[in-house]
């Protein structure tokens, strides 16, 4: 019988594990890259709005400074920050909807009918709020 030294961890690197198809391992890597991705996305958000900002100074008029009002151009300031959610929109619908897939096919992958008229829907939601969602970036906050 062996034994460890107290006090040393010793750690594997697992592989990739095998996917069904090229298509499969993709999309593993996706959920990967994507989530550190929106990991840093989200954080700069909240530190920017909850730290420097500060959540007392949130109001309609700082969204508007950020955004651009509608209907009128934007400066380069304000295309940056509608690029930035537009990247975390894009990002969480996609990340979202390959999580669904694959716990989808988890579920009901042996019955293909109902797969895909699942993911059907999930795809037609998906695309009808990120559809929505940038059309609220592209034309701006309202001032009031």
């Amino acid at each position: 019988m062996t034994t460890q030294p107290l006090g040393r961890t010793i750690r594997t690197v697992k592989p990739i594990p095998q996917a069904r198809n090229n298509f499969e391992r993709t999309m593993w890597l996706f959920m990967r890259y994507s989530g550190l991705a929106l990991t840093l996305l989200a954080l700069t958000h909240f530190g920017y709005q909850h730290i420097i900002v500060g959540t007392q100074n949130i109001t309609t008029a700082q969204t508007v400074n950020n955004w651009g009002e509608a209907g009128k151009s934007i400066n380069l300031g304000q295309f940056a920050w509608r690029a930035y959610y537009m990247a975390i929109l894009g990002l969480a619908m996609l990340h979202g909807m390959n999580g669904v897939r694959q716990i989808a096919w988890d579920y009901i992958g042996n019955n293909k009918t109902a797969y895909t008229v699942f993911m059907g829907i999930v795809v037609l939601l998906s695309v009808i709020v990120t559809i929505l969602g940038t059309l609220a970036l592209i034309f701006g906050a309202t001032a009031k």
